[in-house]
């Protein structure tokens, strides 16, 4: 049987072993707390998008339809184009070649006239001759340099296949006369005059689909990054308006308790007990 005195003293001893040591509760908080910006942390950003994404999946699904919508309207504004090439081989005259030479032989020394007739034709009056033919059409006057040799290659591209064949057609009729005006403008003799004859030519014209890719890329990248920035502005805007005080406000997350939590929490009220039983001994 303990006295009085040895009960208060108990009782003493285990209110100061209370104070002393935290309360379950508080090293449950404390542990919550130490854990939650731990959690926080290791969220990535990409899931709150992916979050914001799925809670508002109309305003993506209507992004998505206008995205598309882009990308066909970048493919119709920018159609492929087409590029047909020819090559336009010069030969020496008669006098160079001589009595019973071969041609293909002596043409050393034509890459300074097919210099001229290259600048020629990009002289502004050619230019305007061909815009006369085909006011889309880009073409391309140059030495080969894949060759060793007066080898002219012409290059034009026309957003039609047809005026594009037409229009290359038009440039291998006009380097013969070009080149045989450019001479009697020097009064060379007959039998020293430069002429040319075509090696390859296109006969179809090939399409380019690279600047439409571009354009359609850059549409597709543009709408994918409004949708996605606009649909994690409007949730934010819903979810700060479910927030007021007229709103509804989310749920609170529940965390999982671990099991010495549980423990302390249960253990608690066996220490209230104690003091309270030592307290009504002391009255």
């Amino acid at each position: 049987m303990m006295t009085i005195g040895q009960l208060r003293t108990s009782a003493f001893s285990s209110s100061h072993t209370v104070m002393r040591t935290p309360g379950p509760r508080l090293l449950a908080s404390l542990r919550l707390a130490d854990e939650a910006p731990s959690t926080a942390r290791g969220q990535p950003l990409v899931l709150d998008v992916i979050r914001a994404l799925v809670r508002r999946w109309y305003f993506v699904v209507l992004g998505a339809v206008l995205t598309a919508a882009l990308t066909v309207g970048a493919y119709v504004s920018t159609p492929p184009e087409y590029s047909a090439r020819a090559l336009v081989l010069l030969l020496p005259s008669d006098t160079a070649v001589g009595e019973g030479g071969n041609p293909l032989l002596s043409l050393s020394g034509l890459e300074q006239p097919a210099g001229i007739l290259v600048a020629y034709f990009n002289s502004d009056s050619a230019t305007e001759e061909v815009e006369r033919q085909s006011a889309t059409a880009e073409y391309l006057v140059a030495i080969d340099e894949s060759t060793r040799g007066p080898v002219v290659v012409v290059d034009v591209t026309d957003a039609d296949p047809q005026r594009a064949l037409d229009t290359l057609g038009f440039l291998l009729d006009r380097i013969p006369e070009g080149l045989a005006t450019l001479q009697a403008q020097v009064a060379a003799p007959a039998d020293a005059v430069i002429t040319s004859m075509p090696l390859t030519v296109d006969e179809r014209a090939e399409p380019d689909f690279s600047g439409t890719i571009r354009v359609m890329i850059a549409a597709l990248v543009l709408g994918i990054a409004l949708t996605c920035t606009a649909t994690i502005a409007l949730d934010g805007l819903l979810r700060r308006r479910e927030m007021r005080p007229g709103g509804r406000p989310p749920e609170p997350r529940r965390t999982r308790r671990s099991a010495g939590t549980r423990e302390a929490e249960a253990l608690e009220p066996t220490s209230r007990e104690r003091l309270a039983s030592a307290s009504s001994v002391g009255t």
